[in-house]
């Protein structure tokens, strides 16, 4: 029997618009993409237009002694203020054939919407020695766009990467493909398995200042915040104190 890959794509709210740009981008390194579109999502108050699910796992979950079916949930959601359409998500699929449906599954609805302006996504960018505030690169799916981030005092991305993989590589290039306009940013990190809030608010403040917006991203700072606490707690020893009976 042949193999086929369950993807669902469920239509909350019916959508009709041209113009609007796209922000999709999910967790990768420092979970950096992931934190970008979930903060957009909540931060700009959007409505969730909807929902792909996909449910074809080669595992299964394990709770207590009871084993289930596995599916991961991806998000689109809309804001009219700015017309804006977000897409995100809590992981990303690891599995080549089932990110690339999970791409042209997107792609193929969002382009039922209306005209799309410019796709965005977003990532981690693995450097050393960071000082500061991380920087933000860019890559662009044509010349015009490159003078764009340039003039947004946004940095090419170096000539050391030669590839961008998984979701937020793949997504711009299969929107390229279809003549869609696409913008990649990069926030630096130096620590990829703990989350990099601060990268994801450079991003933000790069996003904001291309498209001309307001966006308040204190959030990410109390994120940041919080997991210095957590990591400060790690590292005290535990509350021993010695005693009889």
């Amino acid at each position: 029997m042949e193999w086929k890959l369950v993807m669902r794509l469920d239509n909350i709210k019916q959508s009709k618009t041209d113009g609007f740009n796209v922000f999709a981008s999910l967790p990768d390194m420092g979970k950096v993409g992931g934190l970008v579109s979930a903060y957009l999502a909540k931060n700009l108050k959007s409505e969730c237009i909807a929902e792909i699910v996909s449910n074809e796992k080669p595992w299964v979950s394990y709770i207590d002694g009871v084993v289930k079916t596995v599916s991961d949930h991806y998000q689109l959601y809309y804001n009219t203020d700015h017309n804006l359409l977000i897409f995100t998500g809590n992981s990303q699929p690891q599995d080549p054939t089932e990110l690339y449906q999970l791409c042209k599954s997107f792609l193929d609805h969002i382009q039922t919407i209306g005209k799309i302006r410019r796709l965005y996504s977003a990532g981690g960018y693995l450097r050393q020695h960071l000082t500061g505030a991380p920087m933000v690169c860019g890559v662009a799916s044509n010349p015009g766009l490159k003078q764009i981030l340039l003039n947004s005092g946004i940095d090419i991305l170096g000539q050391e990467i030669n590839t961008i993989t998984w979701f937020n590589g793949l997504i711009l290039g299969m929107a390229a493909d279809r003549d869609i306009e696409a913008i990649g940013l990069f926030g630096e990190i130096s620590e990829t398995t703990t989350p990099q809030p601060l990268a994801a608010k450079s991003i933000l403040k790069a996003f904001a200042k291309i498209e001309n917006m307001q966006l308040d991203t204190k959030g990410l700072d109390k994120q940041y915040e919080s997991i210095l606490e957590d990591i400060q707690k790690q590292k005290e020893p535990p509350n021993f104190r010695p005693g009889i009976g």
